[in-house]
């Protein structure tokens, strides 16, 4: 049989309280926005029975279906409600994270953005103040993981040795490999390199 629960008495902002009405310690079993009506239970946090409650309890008071944004932690400006940190403070403790290092000619990426660059006066036209060199890669056929996955579809015991022309495979494959020249980019947001002035990138041209 259910047990009923009553709610105490709070002010009108504040989570109101569930308890068994046939308590007679009256302790609290959930916790409910004084708005919305969104129920949170202490039971769902790994914690001691005092930080359960109080986790709770806060949820019921800072509602997250309630609220329009949420206000960064670091300086206060208003951000999206499931975050906790702004754009803003986001990309300044990665930039202070990342490596400073030397212009290596390129091809560059907008720091911790998707704006890639072949030249740096492009970057200095966009008026970045740093960019992050790229990391290049191109398409590649992995031999070992190909010959893998076509044992997962043979029998149990199978083996490469159960295979034939497999040498002929592996000289294939590094033939292709070898022959690639399409390049994909992406940046290396641990690095960044500072984006010169105006007049530096003419000198240097």
């Amino acid at each position: 049989m259910t047990r009923p629960l009553t709610v105490e008495g709070m002010a009108d902002n504040e989570p109101r309280i569930l308890v068994f009405a046939d308590d007679p310690e009256q302790k609290a079993r959930l916790y409910v926005c004084a708005k919305c009506g969104s129920v949170h239970s202490p039971e769902i946090y790994l914690a001691t029975e005092e930080r359960k409650h109080a986790a709770a309890r806060e949820a019921a008071a800072d509602c997250y279906n309630c609220k329009t944004h949420n206000n960064c932690q670091h300086c206060g400006a208003e951000c999206h409600k499931s975050w906790t940190v702004c754009d803003t403070c986001r990309y300044q403790r990665k930039l202070e994270a990342a490596i400073e290092v030397p212009d290596d000619g390129g091809p560059y990426c907008a720091f911790d953005g998707d704006t890639y660059y072949t030249e740096m006066a492009e970057a200095q036209d966009d008026g970045l103040e740093w960019v992050s060199p790229c990391i290049i890669s191109y398409p590649r056929i992995d031999a070992d993981s190909v010959l893998e996955n076509l044992l997962d579809d043979m029998h149990e015991d199978a083996s490469v040795d159960d295979m034939d022309g497999v040498d002929a495979f592996y000289a294939a494959v590094e033939a292709f490999n070898k022959a690639q020249r399409t390049q994909s980019w992406f940046g290396d947001v641990k690095r960044k390199i500072r984006v010169p002035s105006a007049p530096a990138i003419e000198q240097e041209g």
